[in-house]
């Protein structure tokens, strides 16, 4: 029996500047990695065109890596030869797993900080070598992919896809690996043919509900064009949203224009940074090293504050700020990563356009989504970033219910941030191809202050489209929120999501309501208050090309 026919599209490809833009803001400030945050125990999946794993970012003097993963590995622990065995010269894969986990080792062992160290360098690598000797790809089935790493690595980064912007079978299938393995999280570039503005350019797997979909920003220091807007600007290149059935995309962005990292020299061994410390020229390649841009670069800069982030509730800093050996989380959902990069996301001010000038963006729109990646606007680091955190994993509401937080603003020396910011996450099980309307399981997302309520993502009501929603307001020292999250539409019983609140709040005093009917295990119903506790964790293959970067 035929159940559908699509037509295949073609798969195309799609650091040190991006540490401090995603953790600070501010030049060469890296709070997260001085307080012990680099990525250790994570682990990040990546399909790509190989790596050169005798890269000074990657080269382990010990041991090369195998088919079977390795956890003493020093950066690869599993690589797998679908392909070949290695990138060709100054690859695409080779720079995409050094923004996420290079770490630079002179000699294959003694690490060393490096120009081109990655966004979590103590994290390590599982990798799937899908790409030929000129760049050219071929996409093994989708469970050889999503198998990468597993059950170790939580995170995948994808830079390819293709410039097909609706729902499609490859799509449906990522979607629901999310649904069902609730704690991991795929991340995609969202494509580099945005240019000139042109709408409805994010193309597949990008396109899906569940995955983070990742635009570009433009860099910045040394990383920067002489007649560079600044960093916050879309990057002309970055594809637009939305997608064929109106849902926004990207997801959010990262930087992605002129990103420096390791590149490949294929049968040499330890290249590494020029023994003459000079870099190469922005856009150029020297040694070691190698510039690129595109978003087949945000999406692994993304990658690597994902595993920031999930180191962050596994060393046990949340709520603290301090890391707890009692606060640890054994196994955080990929909503809740997804959610906390949402939540935090900063607005850029408009659009980097190569030919047509600067134009207009705003939050949510088909640019910018949620804006740019900022931990300092995500976690809590005490005395470094800007708010504090609540997180709610794994919350379980029921069809037609509704559940209820409620949040009290207390400003202090401590913490004098403007603003609360809501995000709300869900996996949601996966469409049809072609879907006219994909979301099937409908949350919305409301706060209410006194007599007023705010909606989700710039609406003035309900998001009817969107399985992440947003809602950031001014907040005032002594304020009172009630949040709120109702199942309007489901097509099953439940739903599980992550909710994630930043601002200024009161401690523990924080209170959650459950009305008649609703329940967090799906069982017994609960009246009245309980206290407010953070959640726990109790294809065919295919011939393509990446998406190609528009800066070599």
């Amino acid at each position: 029996t035929v159940c559908s026919i699509e037509p295949r599209a073609q798969t195309n490809i799609r650091n040190v500047e991006a540490q401090w833009i995603t953790q600070s803001y501010k030049e060469d400030e890296r709070p997260f990695f001085d307080t012990g945050l680099r990525g250790e125990g994570q682990v990040v999946a990546i399909s790509d065109t190989g790596i050169d794993q005798n890269n000074c970012y990657f080269w382990d003097s010990t041991t090369q890596a195998s088919l079977l993963f390795n956890p003493d590995a020093r950066k690869v622990a599993q690589y797998i030869p679908y392909v070949n065995d290695d990138d060709y010269i100054y690859g695409h894969g080779t720079h995409v797993a050094g923004t996420v986990a290079g770490k630079r080792a002179v000699k294959g062992d003694i690490e060393s900080n490096g120009a081109a160290d990655g966004l979590a360098p103590h994290a390590r690598i599982a990798f799937l070598d899908i790409g030929g000797p000129l760049g050219g790809m071929r996409i093994p089935s989708f469970d050889r992919v999503m198998s990468t790493g597993r059950p170790h690595a939580k995170i995948h980064t994808a830079s390819w896809g293709s410039d097909f912007n609706s729902y499609t079978l490859e799509t449906r299938a990522f979607d629901q690996y999310m649904f069902d393995e609730d704690d991991f999280l795929l991340l995609v570039a969202a494509g580099n043919t945005g240019d000139n503005n042109r709408l409805n350019t994010v193309g597949t797997p990008a396109t899906g509900k569940n995955m983070l979909s990742v635009g570009s920003h433009n860099n910045g220091g040394n990383s920067a064009p002489k007649n560079s807007p600044g960093v916050d600007y879309v990057s002309g290149f970055s594809s637009r949203g939305p997608t064929k059935d109106g849902r926004m995309k990207p997801d959010l962005l990262a930087p992605g224009n002129y990103v420096l990292s390791a590149g490949a020299r294929p049968g040499e061994v330890g290249e590494c940074d020029p023994e003459d410390g000079s870099l190469p020229r922005l856009g150029l390649k020297k040694e070691g090293l190698n510039y690129m841009a595109g978003t087949s670069m945000s999406s692994p800069a993304a990658a690597g504050v994902a595993a920031l982030v999930r180191q962050y509730f596994t060393d046990g800093y949340y709520p603290s700020g301090t890391m707890t050996e009692s606060d640890k989380m054994e196994n955080p959902s990929g909503a809740l990563i997804k959610a906390v990069l949402m939540n935090g996301a900063q607005q850029v001010r408009g659009v980097d356009n190569t030919f047509i000038g600067i134009t207009s963006s705003k939050l949510y729109d088909e640019n910018q989504g949620y804006g740019r990646v900022s931990l300092a606007d995500s976690l809590f680091l005490p005395g470094s970033t800007n708010v504090q955190l609540k997180v709610f994993d794994r919350e379980v509401v029921m069809d037609g219910n509704k559940k209820t937080y409620t949040l009290n603003i207390v400003k202090s020396e401590e913490c004098n941030y403007q603003n609360l910011s809501v995000t709300l996450v869900w996996m949601d099980p996966a469409s049809l191809p072609f879907c006219q309307s994909c979301l099937l399981n409908d949350l919305d997302l409301s706060l209410a202050r006194g007599g007023d309520e705010f909606h989700p993502n710039g609406r003035r009501n309900a998001d009817r489209l969107n399985n992440a929603e947003r809602v950031i307001v001014g907040a005032s020292d002594g304020d009172e929120f009630t949040i709120s999250v109702k199942a309007h539409n489901l097509i099953g019983p439940k739903q599980k999501y992550a909710l994630v609140a930043t601002g200024c709040f009161k401690g523990t005093e924080e209170i959650r309501r459950e009305p008649t009917g609703s329940s967090s295990n799906g069982g017994s119903t609960a009246n009245g208050d309980v206290p407010l506790t953070p959640g726990d964790s109790s294809p065919t293959p295919s011939e393509g090309r990446g998406y190609p970067s528009p800066e070599q």
